[in-house]
C-alpha cells in the first residue's frame, strides 16, 4: 500500500514534499491531521521526507490559509449555490450538517448560565472543537460553525487557527514518538477520509430520497384534500 501511495504522490508532486504537504493540508476532512504524517513519511518521499517540525509548519500554513477564505465566502457561496438548480440540494445538505454542529454548540452556550461572556464561551467551544485531531472537526467545519453562530472575522481567526495549532502539535507529537508508524498513520487517515467521503455521499443520496418521498406524500395528501373538496362541492 505504501508503495502504491508513494508512486501516486510522486506522479503528482514529484519530490516536492513541501508543496504536497501544504496542498493536502488545504483539503477538507484530511486537512493538517493527514498532511503531517504524509509529509513525514520516508516511504513516500525518501530523502525528501520532512522532519516533524517542517511537516507541522507547512501543514499549519496550508490548513490556516483556508480559514480567512472560508470565513469570508462561506455564506455568499452557500447562498449562491442554493439559488442554482444543479447545486441547490448539495448546498442545503451542507448547510444542514453544519447547522447541526452549530446548534449543538449554541445549546451548550445556553446551558452554561455561569458564563457572562457568551461570545468568549463560543470562541472557547469552537477552539476545543477544532483542537480535537480527528476528521470532520478541523478548520473547514470549525470555521463554518463559527460563521453560523455569529462570530466576527477576527474572532474566527484567533479561535480556529489556535485550535488548529493544538491539533497539529498532537499529531506531530504522536508521529515523533512513534516514527515507525508514520506511514501507517497516514494510511489510516487516508482510509478514514475515503470512508467518510463515501458515507457522506450515501447519506446525501438518502437525504435526497427521503425528501422526495416526503414531497410525494405531501403531494398525495394535497391531491386527496382537493378531491375531497370537489366531492363536497358536488354534493352541495
Amino acid at each position: 500500500m505504501s508503495e502504491i501511495l508513494g508512486s501516486f504522490f510522486a506522479s503528482i508532486f514529484g519530490s516536492h514534499s513541501i508543496l504536497a504537504t501544504i496542498l493536502i493540508a488545504m483539503f477538507p476532512i484530511i486537512e493538517l491531521k493527514g498532511a503531517i504524517p504524509i509529509g513525514m513519511s520516508v516511504d513516500y518521499w525518501g530523502q525528501s521526507a520532512l522532519s516533524g517540525t517542517e511537516a507541522f509548519l507547512f501543514s499549519l500554513l496550508g490548513s490556516s490559509i483556508v480559514v480567512p477564505i472560508i470565513a469570508l465566502i462561506f455564506i455568499p457561496v452557500l447562498n449562491w449555490l442554493k439559488r442554482t438548480k444543479a447545486f441547490r440540494k448539495v448546498a442545503t445538505f451542507i448547510e444542514e450538517k453544519v447547522k447541526k454542529h452549530s446548534n449543538e454548540l449554541e445549546e451548550k452556550v445556553k446551558e452554561n448560565k455561569k458564563s457572562k461572556n457568551k461570545t468568549l464561551l463560543k470562541c472557547f467551544l469552537v477552539f476545543g472543537f477544532v483542537a480535537i485531531p480527528v476528521p470532520l472537526t478541523g478548520v473547514w467545519t470549525g470555521t463554518c460553525m463559527a460563521v453560523l453562530i455569529g462570530l466576527k472575522f477576527w474572532q474566527i481567526l484567533i479561535t480556529v487557527i489556535p485550535g488548529n495549532i493544538v491539533a497539529g502539535i498532537i499529531i506531530t507529537t504522536v508521529c515523533k514518538i512513534f516514527p515507525n508508524f508514520v506511514t501507517i498513520l497516514s494510511i489510516i487517515m487516508l482510509a478514514i477520509v475515503i470512508v467518510l467521503v463515501v458515507f457522506l455521499i450515501v447519506k446525501f443520496i438518502m437525504h435526497i430520497l427521503k425528501k422526495e418521498d416526503k414531497n410525494d406524500v405531501n403531494n398525495t395528501n394535497d391531491i386527496q384534500i382537493v378531491k375531497k373538496e370537489i366531492e363536497e362541492n358536488n354534493e352541495k
